[in-house]
């Protein structure tokens, strides 16, 4: 992945600069940038921060882009993935991945088309935006068009010379803030370059699939987690699409990547898409599992376990109060907020994604997501018991009640979860994928009656239809019905937080400090 910074307004040159130096770490392969004022134009796509000669002119619209190439750069002389990327008058900045790269292809093919085929997803994103954009010059109506096509992972922005637009995908798993201060508006991949340049209050997430369009919020036409389907289906229906979708997914996720990486638990989640991966794995690709445990913990023998008995290379980093320390300010800068619950999380993910880097790969998956579509959590125990009250402020009960809660967690779970592990990925340039959450694994998942997921408020493990699929690819019962904790506590990290290293100490006078430095 990438990250991209955009300003509108009256600014320098080394204004954007600073944005795109102190997100850098989002991209470190090449980078990009477009300013322009009433008089001139610069676009370089590809150089290195340290030699871009700063001028002293004011500019009045600046996109900048930082590149993470997951494939080569170029092949035979021309360059594939350089950004921003221009095409006509529509200037494009792209951070993501585009999953139905195929169909899309199909679909300009039959429409446009110039002959020439695309040679990376930013080009076929920027010729499909065209497409949309030739018809009436519109260019919201272009986006709009165009994230209704598309499946993937991805934000991005495209001026069109007068306007600009800036969206990310359906379920948020790549970010995109936005903020104003005195005149100036800027969106950025991570919030530390709208702090840079004076924009530290009232900063915005851009909701998923929204577009900010001349800095002002359109939303979507249809909502993923609004989806509900008017079919019902039987246990085993529901089940084998499942299963058929979650291949699907994990097998777009991993096509023409060499080098691949699971963050490993142990658990059910992690354990099938091991096995996932391992069904789609071709002889060229490698594999290798990360695991972040202390030595006693249950999430290291599961994995050991389980990567022994399928000969799988396992890589282990044991946690200890140091290790916690020394990965604290590191961990919290990339999460840009002082929440110990999230700093749990995202340390863990910090931690197996640095091991990653070390190791010189770049794309690792996780299974970020299973809990939130199949009632992972115990509190879905609690919803089931005490209810739950939803938009419309009725109160639900039971099954209806874990059907409300999760979509509603869907439906958060990018400011909740997906923010904060695609930082802590990204700050170790190590690109997240969560095969989870597929559109349209997510619009399935969401579906299924909460009956197949969660049995009643006994029911101390929880995603039994998920389970029961595991268990039907063969993977053992000790791992398919396993009753698991989470990163944060299976790692200990937790416990080292909050009883030795902020027991006595505030988190928010530490965080507020330490963020001092940017």
């Amino acid at each position: 992945m990438c990250g991209i910074v955009g300003l509108k307004g009256e600014f320098k040159a080394d204004t954007i600069l600073s944005m795109m130096k102190i997100t850098e770490s989002r991209g470190m392969d090449s980078h990009g940038i477009y300013l322009k004022n009433e008089e001139n134009i610069i676009y370089n796509n590809n150089f290195k921060l340290s030699d871009f000669n700063v001028d002293k002119n004011t500019y009045n619209i600046g996109i900048g882009h930082n590149l993470l190439s997951i494939f080569n750069f170029y092949n035979e002389d021309e360059f594939l993935n350089f950004q921003p990327i221009k095409y006509n008058n529509l200037i494009l900045s792209f951070n993501g991945e585009i999953y139905n790269y195929k169909e899309v292809l199909n679909f300009l093919k039959s429409n446009l088309y110039d002959g020439q085929s695309p040679k990376s997803d930013s080009e076929l994103l920027v010729k499909l935006l065209y497409y949309y954009y030739n018809k009436d010059y519109n260019l919201l109506d272009a986006v709009e068009h165009t994230n209704r096509i598309i499946d993937g992972d991805y934000a991005y922005s495209v001026f069109d010379g007068v306007n600009i637009a800036v969206t990310r995908d359906k379920i948020g798993v790549k970010p995109l803030f936005y903020g104003e201060y005195n005149g100036l508006q800027a969106f950025a991949s991570e919030k530390k370059a709208l702090w840079k340049i004076n924009i530290k209050d009232k900063i915005k997430s851009l909701k998923p699939g929204f577009i900010l369009y001349n800095f002002r919020e359109y939303p979507p036409k249809d909502l993923i987690y609004g989806y509900v389907s008017s079919q019902h289906h039987k246990y085993e229906t529901y089940k084998k699409k499942l299963d058929t979708l979650l291949n699907k997914s994990v097998k777009d996720r991993i096509k023409n990547v060499d080098d691949i990486a699971l963050i490993f638990s142990g658990g059910v989640d992690s354990t099938l898409l091991l096995y996932y991966i391992l069904d789609n794995l071709n002889e060229k690709q490698n594999l290798t599992l990360y695991t972040v445990s202390n030595n006693d913990s249950q999430d290291l023998k599961h994995a050991c376990k389980v990567a022994k008995s399928l000969n799988q290379k396992l890589k282990v980093s044991l946690i200890d109060e140091d290790t916690v320390r020394h990965y604290l300010d590191k961990t919290l800068l990339a999460i840009e907020e002082a929440n110990l619950m999230k700093l749990g999380v995202g340390m863990t993910i910090f931690i197996a994604s640095h091991m990653i880097f070390e190791d010189n790969i770049k794309v690792a998956l996780s299974g970020q997501g299973a809990d939130e579509l199949f009632a992972g959590y115990n509190r879905y125990r609690n919803t089931y018991e005490l209810g739950y009250t939803g938009k419309d402020g009725l109160k639900y009960k039971r099954f209806k009640a874990v059907e409300c809660e999760l979509r509603h967690d869907i439906e958060n779970i990018y400011d909740v979860n997906l923010q904060r592990d695609d930082a802590v990925s990204m700050a170790n340039g190590v690109e997240l994928r969560v095969p989870f959450l597929s559109e349209e694994l997510v619009k399935w998942s969401l579906n299924i009656p909460a009956k197949y997921k969660i049995k009643n408020a006994e029911d101390n493990i929880r995603k039994n239809i998920l389970r029961d699929l595991a268990s039907d690819k063969g993977i053992p019962d000790y791992i398919a019905y396993r009753n698991k904790k989470a990163a944060q506590y299976g790692s200990g990290i937790d416990k080292i937080l909050r009883k030795k290293i902020f027991k006595d100490l505030d988190i928010n006078q530490y965080y507020n400090k330490l963020i001092e430095t940017i």
